[in-house]
């Protein structure tokens, strides 16, 4: 494949890490981009941890209508993504050859529809599930009725349409990681545990970079991308260098105890993520089957040859 050749590709969902990956497409020159919002309103049964990467879709917000100014150029197409001949033929339409869901938490359940579409057009050769966080592999396996269970099903359904897919695991967002720890709320790095669990943590600017760069330049039929899990990390930290890094007083959550939020259920979510640091889960390269370390976090990172990855301390 000429390295060239323009891919037409489709995002799903243009919040958040949405358009990051759309903004990097954009600049690679090497896409035809199709962006799709959605056009009902998600009607989610609630969970407080549903949302595993970034705490802003949490609750259902409203579709985007319109594009940044930087990205007027692409074309917004509203979809009911539960419609499924209806998003087959706007796939056809576009010569879909991958499809880039970045729908929330959410809407999950939507990505089922969204992929028979892609496998009923006939153009689509690859297909991106919403991950976006840490990594979900085994824990549909394990029967675990949460957010990673959600998104590991979402994977044997792709097997079973014989669709392939890549999976991209980034751990905790750099951009949030001040929300996560509270300082928002206290102006201190708030730790459950010890602090001392090493995580994987990458910058909303490297994973659409990544994303972009890993699927214009590389074949969408490769064994590099085919029902492969992509696992990068830009940086890897613990509680107590985000203290350092931050220049922040450690404060240790008394057991039993929430991490300080503004609300309810970010409370509850932060203390469902700070759970998964502190137990080794937010590692990329942990194992949800086996409940180890694979020792593998940011295996995928040389697929993005000379990029220098952003680090905690670059976003001070």
């Amino acid at each position: 494949m000429s390295s060239t050749s323009q891919k037409n590709i489709a995002i799903v969902g243009v919040g958040g890490i949405g358009t990051h990956i759309l903004r990097a497409l954009v600049a690679t020159n090497l896409a035809n981009v199709v962006a799709l919002t959605r056009s009902t309103t998600v009607h989610p049964h609630h969970h407080h941890y549903l949302h595993l990467h970034s705490h802003e879709q949490q609750h259902s917000s409203p579709p985007r209508k319109t594009l940044p100014s930087d990205l007027s150029s692409v074309s917004l197409i509203e979809a009911d993504y539960n419609n499924v001949p209806a998003v087959t033929a706007i796939f056809k339409e576009h010569d879909i050859e991958i499809v880039i869901s970045t729908v929330p938490a959410a809407g999950l359940h939507a990505q089922y529809t969204l992929a028979d579409a892609a496998k009923a057009s006939g153009t689509v050769k690859l297909f991106v599930p919403s991950e976006w966080g840490l990594p979900s592999e085994g824990a549909s396996h394990r029967g675990e009725d949460n957010t990673f269970g959600i998104k590991d099903g979402l994977s044997a359904h792709l097997r079973t349409l014989g669709l392939p897919y890549t999976r991209f695991f980034t751990g905790f967002f750099i951009g949030y990681l001040p929300w996560f720890v509270g300082i928002d709320t206290n102006h201190v790095v708030n730790v459950i545990g010890k602090g001392e669990t090493p995580f994987s943590v990458t910058s909303e600017e490297d994973i659409g970079g990544f994303v972009a760069h890993v699927l214009t330049t590389v074949p969408s039929s490769s064994p590099h991308l085919k029902n492969q899990c992509l696992r990068i990390q830009g940086d890897r930290i613990t509680m107590r260098d985000l203290a350092r890094i931050y220049h922040k007083p450690l404060e240790f959550v008394p057991e039993g105890d929430e991490v300080p939020a503004k609300t309810p259920e970010e409370a509850a979510l932060k203390t469902f993520l700070q759970i998964e640091a502190d137990g080794g889960m937010a590692s990329t390269g942990w194992d949800r089957l086996t409940e180890t370390e694979r020792g593998d976090a940011g295996s995928a990172n040389w697929l993005w040859e000379g990029h220098v990855w952003k680090r905690v301390e670059d976003s001070i």
